[in-house]
């Protein structure tokens, strides 16, 4: 859809889709003894919500990072998508908070039995406040240019053919986007959300928990705009190559640490609290730009799509089944799982600066510099390559090189 139509209408249709499968779950029927159809017919809606917020969570991550690369300016582009992580994090904080909440007022019991509705209803109000900002968002400039150019060229413009396009025209890039985010699946769903069923099973305190879960995502949504800051000045290649090198060294020692302290607070608030979401912060801010830039405008939704949402379908959905069965084989088994996570994305990155140096990819479609270890910005008038940047790509023109368009909506869009 926001290749083909627009990334304002897919931002829109997104957001829609994730308050309608959101707040439809709190509002489901329940069957008695005498009818029975009723609840038949309440998990059959259940799953067809679920299906329809899922799907509109993982359209939404991918439109977003897209439009927002498009229209920042590139001096402040990494701060521009670390925004992302920032409200990432609070959702899941605000997500805690409300649970928290509502079990502290209506209790335990309640509930089960019926409380358990009022997050997903009231959720309509921080969701009808993000519907009716977007129906003022601008449409990219970069993305009309391309349609533009799409128009002129006379070339087939569907779905069927924007998917063809991305598959058959970038599937190595695909492949390293898919790669490219493991790092940052697996430390999202074994460590962050694994790890705390982990820290129950071995009778760590409720309060305690949640704690050392606060602390890791308020380390995330308070340093995710100083990494931003840091990777506009050395590029978000370096932070994509320190950060799951990071994941490497550090895994199994901080794993060993809650491993042998699974009640104490503050042996668990360093190592899990501190160790892990300062490892979250730096595999987690910036793969969502290093992803978009693989790709250009016209196949650019559809192939960050595929890619990053496989990616993490895999990585990150297998992740507690594989961090349940390691720890079966050895105690050490999810730390090992972390530092594998690492070393996939570790590795896709070298594997696409080799693949980028022998012309067989374009790892930068919008920013070319600062990638690796420059602190010279990009001229947002020109675009031009800088000559110290040796990562850069001589045989890519394709930069959406008209730069200048596209960062006179840069702050109401990123607002």
């Amino acid at each position: 859809i926001g290749d083909r139509w627009g990334r304002r209408v897919a931002v829109n249709i997104s957001i829609v889709g994730m308050l309608i499968g959101t707040v439809g779950q709190g509002c489901l029927p329940v069957g008695g003894p005498d009818s029975l159809w009723i609840s038949d017919v309440s998990m059959v809606l259940l799953a067809i919500l679920r299906f329809v917020q899922g799907l509109s969570a993982a359209g939404e991550i991918v439109t977003i990072t897209s439009y927002l690369t498009e229209v920042c300016s590139h001096r402040m582009m990494c701060r521009g998508i670390a925004l992302i992580a920032v409200t990432v994090n609070l959702g899941f904080l605000a997500a805690k908070a409300v649970a928290f909440t509502t079990e502290a007022v209506f209790g335990a019991e309640a509930v089960d039995q019926w409380a358990w509705r009022i997050p997903f209803i009231i959720a309509i109000f921080p969701g009808m406040v993000a519907v009716i900002g977007r129906r003022r968002l601008p449409e990219s400039n970069m993305y009309l240019e391309a349609q533009k150019a799409q128009a002129e060229s006379k070339k087939e413009d569907t779905v069927i053919s924007k998917v063809k396009a991305a598959i058959s025209g970038h599937w190595p890039s695909m492949l390293i986007g898919m790669c490219g985010v493991c790092a940052f699946a697996v430390l999202q769903y074994s460590c962050f959300v694994w790890t705390q069923s982990f820290l129950a099973a071995h009778k760590m305190a409720p309060g305690d928990r949640m704690w050392v879960g606060l602390i890791a995502r308020m380390l995330q949504t308070v340093l995710a705009l100083p990494l931003g800051y840091i990777a506009d000045l050395v590029g978000v290649g370096t932070i994509m190559l320190v950060g799951p090198l990071a994941t490497v060294i550090a895994a199994v020692p901080l794993w060993s640490i809650i491993l042998h302290n699974p009640t104490s607070l503050v042996a668990v608030g360093w190592a899990f609290g501190v160790g892990c979401g300062t490892l979250g912060l730096l595999v987690a801010t910036l793969p969502y730009f290093f992803v978009v830039e693989l790709f250009p405008t016209d196949v650019r939704n559809t192939a960050v799509g595929i890619s990053y949402n496989l990616g993490f379908a895999i990585f990150g959905g297998l992740s507690p089944v594989m961090a349940e069965v390691l720890l079966s084989a050895s105690p050490m088994g999810p730390g090992f799982l972390w530092m594998a996570g690492g070393l996939v994305t570790f590795l896709s990155v070298i594997v696409a600066i080799h693949c980028q140096r022998n012309g067989m990819i374009s790892m930068t479609h919008v920013r070319k510099t600062p990638y690796f270890g420059t602190s010279t910005f990009a001229d947002d008038k020109t675009g031009k390559l800088n000559k110290k940047d040796s990562y850069a790509n001589p045989q890519s023109s394709e930069s959406d090189s008209s730069t200048s368009e596209y960062t006179s909506t840069d702050s109401t869009s990123m607002a």
